[in-house]
């Protein structure tokens, strides 16, 4: 049956082939851009200490941060989130101490704190930005954003979060939860300009913007949206829109043919909501793409269909958002795996070990003394892969976390998914692995130049799934229609982990396991440290080389920021945010047993005395 039904969508193809003349003229309905509005409404600022002094942020401190400073989301254009800062090591760890703390905005709280010249720039949620004295916790000033009611957000919370915003020149950068770029002045948080980046209140922006070479570049989330999502670039003087790259085909452009039958109008949902990492070295930028609502083929009825634009790493020229190279990391998406997490680009031998737990494929001619690679673990499937920076030529991939939905994956890096898990019949649940929250997800990984080793954070989560079939025609926000419960996965009793894999072999060093999530970022650090936050409300530190917990605090609430570290004065500083995260709500369901609480958003500072 299932070979008849491929063979009927295969049949349907020609017929779509044969109308692209006519759909070559269908109105697109596309979001589109409007024009920057200078001037400061729509918010309320207020500066008791408005900075005396702010040192701009050149394209030079950009491509080499300082080290004292966190200039961006993970310390680096290439998205390492690795401190050079060495005064904290694995011999003093344990005297680490609080030194101070603030409360934040209620609501989901998953914030990286930047940190330049001793200031911190720290994004709350809902569109509050802070500047605050890092040394000692004192407001500067603070912008609120006067949003739309709530009710008239169609994004649900997922634009409530604000993991970072971007320094560059005098200015400050954000996207907001209505989906505005927005530029504040840095020194006052006084708002200069705004931009409508389209959405209808549907698509909205939760990672955070980039600046590349005076171009201010952000994906898009619409995770709620009836279309397809968006990265733009922006002129970061003026606010005006350069390019607009959709991630979704419409009749006429190459690779509609990929979704079989499916109406331009009921391709919903795929968006560039993760980390967009830049490489100074090549020009080039790199972003992934998500999965498709509606989740189950059975239900989309576009039987077999690839759908070209879902999860995909594409590879981007910042000036014009020209698309140099793209590769589809996992096709036929069924069960929301979500493709857009951070890959980095890195300088490394190359030398997979075709023997390493878990290699699924190593590449022809991929073996190399030296090479620019892509590498990292763009998935909820938690497979591992490394390209060619500058072409885009499969290099590796390896297996991680417990997953039966990629059967195998060829020499040129072609995934062959595995078809009993393919959700074709709506009444009937699959045992899938892992979870539609990972696996990996959101919470960024770690990359350490020094062992040339990255720190990977994941769930051991399976679930029993199925469509809701009491719920069709389903509508919006009901976009993906499925129903399921999550399990620890075969072999783990714990879900947290941790894995540190080498880049230039594949092979898994270690590996730590712990009952509650970790669902939060890495940082490691130049004094051979790793840290970490988790459910159970532990920030700990590693010992890079064999995962051994070195020191330990429990915090008000969850952890769930990105740490980060940063030095004034010759002293090293660590933060991190607790409080309201999501997508951990598996843990508590599991270990009851264990103290997760939620809330009571903070950020907290340690250093040495």
């Amino acid at each position: 049956m299932k070979n008849t039904v491929r063979i009927w969508a295969l049949a349907s193809v020609a017929a779509v082939l044969s109308s692209i003349a006519i759909a070559q003229n269908t109105p697109d309905p596309r979001a589109r851009s409007g024009e920057p509005v200078m001037g400061a409404s729509g918010h309320i600022t207020i500066a008791p200490n408005p900075l005396p002094t702010y040192a701009p942020v050149t394209d030079e401190q950009l491509r080499k941060p300082d080290p004292n400073d966190w200039i961006m989301m993970r310390g680096n254009y290439e998205g390492y989130g690795f401190s050079p800062l060495k005064q904290i090591d694995k011999t003093n760890i344990k005297g680490l101490q609080l030194v101070w703390s603030r409360g934040m905005e209620t609501g989901i709280n998953q914030p990286t704190p930047i940190v330049h010249d001793g200031v911190m720039f720290l994004g709350n949620p809902n569109d509050v930005i802070q500047a605050i004295d890092a040394v000692s916790g004192e407001l500067l000033w603070q912008y609120r954003r006067n949003l739309p009611d709530v009710s008239k957000i169609f994004s649900g919370h997922w634009g409530q979060r604000k993991r970072s915003v971007f320094l560059y020149g005098d200015k400050l950068y954000t996207v907001t939860r209505d989906n505005f770029l927005v530029a504040l002045d840095a020194r006052t948080g006084k708002q200069l300009w705004q931009v409508n980046r389209g959405g209808d209140l549907y698509a909205t922006n939760t990672t955070g913007p980039i600046v590349v070479k005076g171009v201010v570049v952000a994906g898009a989330t619409c995770q709620y949206a009836p279309f397809g999502c968006f990265v733009t670039g922006n002129d970061a003087q003026t606010g005006k829109e350069l390019w607009r790259n959709y991630v979704i085909p419409k009749p006429g452009e190459p690779g509609n043919e990929t979704w079989g039958n499916q109406p331009f109008a009921k391709r919903q949902m795929t968006g560039v909501w993760g980390p967009i990492t830049y490489d100074p070295e090549l020009d080039l930028i790199y972003y992934g793409s998500s999965g498709v609502g509606l989740a189950a083929e059975g239900q989309r009825g576009n039987f077999g269909a690839t759908m070209a634009g879902t999860n995909t790493r594409f590879a981007v020229k910042p000036r014009t958002g020209e698309i140099v190279w793209r590769h589809q990391v996992l096709p036929e998406d069924n069960w929301d795996q979500e493709c857009t997490f951070e890959m980095m680009p890195i300088t490394t031998a190359v030398n997979p070990d075709p023997k390493a737990e878990g290699m699924m494929a190593v590449g022809r001619r991929a073996k190399s003394a030296t090479r620019r690679t892509l590498t990292g673990v763009p998935c909820k499937t938690s497979i591992m892969w490394s390209f060619d920076a500058a072409k885009g030529d499969f290099l590796w991939a390896k297996s991680t976390a417990v997953q039966n939905l990629v059967n195998k994956i060829d020499d040129k890096g072609k995934v062959t998914i595995n078809p009993d898990m393919v959700m074709t019949d709506i009444h009937k649940t699959y045992s899938i692995c892992p979870t539609h929250a990972g696996g990996r997800d959101w919470p960024f990984s770690a990359y350490s130049p020094q062992t040339n080793v990255m720190y990977v954070q994941m769930q051991n989560l399976c679930t029993d799934i199925k469509v809701r079939a009491d719920n069709i025609p389903s509508k919006l926000p009901d976009g993906y229609n499925v129903l399921g419960v999550a399990k620890l996965s075969e072999g783990h009793s714990g879900i947290g982990r941790i894995d540190a894999i080498s880049v230039e072999t594949g092979r898994t060093l270690w590996s730590w396991e712990t009952k509650a999530t970790n669902y939060a970022p890495i940082l490691a650090t130049a004094g051979g440290l790793v840290f970490n936050g988790a459910l159970d409300r532990y920030f700990r530190a590693f010992d890079q080389t064999d995962g051994k917990v070195l020191w330990q605090v429990r915090l008000g609430s969850h952890v769930s920021g990105a740490p980060v570290s940063f030095s004034k004065d010759g002293k090293q500083y660590i933060a991190v945010a607790a409080g309201g995260g999501f997508g951990g709500g598996n843990s508590p369901r599991l270990f009851p047993q264990i103290d997760q609480p939620s809330g009571s958003n903070m950020v907290y500072v340690f250093a040495l005395p």
